[in-house]
C-alpha cells in the first residue's frame, strides 16, 4: 500500500514558487529605474529653476579696435567681424563714419552698401536702409525696423567701436 501523500508535505515548497523572486536582475533593473527617475526629474527641476531664477550678468562696454580711418574712404562700406561673431558694416558716410549690424531685422538675411545709391539694400525682400540705418522701403519699413548701429570713436587716425558685453556671474 503506498503513503498517502500529506497536502502539508509539499507546502513549504509551494511558498517559495508563490512569493517573488528578488534577486540581482530585480536589484539592478530597480536600481537602473530609480536612476533615470531621478535624471529626468533632477534635468525638469534645473530647467525650471533656470527659468525662475535666470542667470544675472554685469553688463559692460569694451572698445575694440577696427581699422585705421584711411581703411574707409568716404563713400565706402567695409564689414569687420566682432568679438562674438556679429559682423558689422563700417561705412564713410563723408560726413560721419557709422558701423551697423549686417543682419536684417525682417528676416535675417545679409545686407550689403550700394554705393552708386548710398544706401544699405537686403536682397531678399528688398529692404532699403539710409547710411545712419533707418529703414526706408521694403517690409523694414513697413514694421518699423531698423538696422542695429553700433557707435563708433575716431581716437586720432584710428576707428574703434564699443561693443557691449555681458559676463555671466
Amino acid at each position: 500500500m503506498s503513503e498517502p501523500t500529506h497536502p502539508q508535505a509539499s507546502a513549504p515548497a509551494r511558498r517559495q514558487e508563490a512569493g517573488p523572486q528578488r534577486g540581482r536582475r530585480w536589484f539592478v533593473s530597480s536600481l537602473l529605474m530609480l536612476g533615470g527617475l531621478t535624471a529626468s526629474y533632477g534635468t525638469a527641476i534645473l530647467m525650471a529653476a533656470r527659468y525662475i531664477y535666470p542667470r544675472k550678468g554685469i553688463r559692460r562696454v569694451r572698445r575694440v579696435f577696427l581699422a585705421p580711418i584711411s581703411d574707409v574712404p568716404e563713400g565706402s562700406s567695409r564689414s569687420y567681424s566682432l568679438p562674438g561673431g556679429a559682423v558689422a558694416l563700417v561705412t564713410n558716410t563723408g560726413a560721419d563714419v557709422v558701423a551697423l549690424s549686417n543682419t536684417c531685422p525682417h528676416l535675417g538675411c545679409k545686407i550689403h552698401w550700394e554705393t552708386s545709391a548710398r544706401e544699405f539694400r537686403c536682397p531678399c525682400h528688398g529692404g532699403v536702409f539710409t547710411p545712419d540705418g533707418t529703414a526706408t522701403a521694403g517690409p523694414p519699413a513697413q514694421e518699423g525696423k531698423n538696422l542695429k548701429r553700433y557707435p563708433v570713436t575716431r581716437v586720432e587716425r584710428n576707428l574703434f567701436i564699443d561693443v557691449e558685453e555681458v559676463i555671466q556671474l
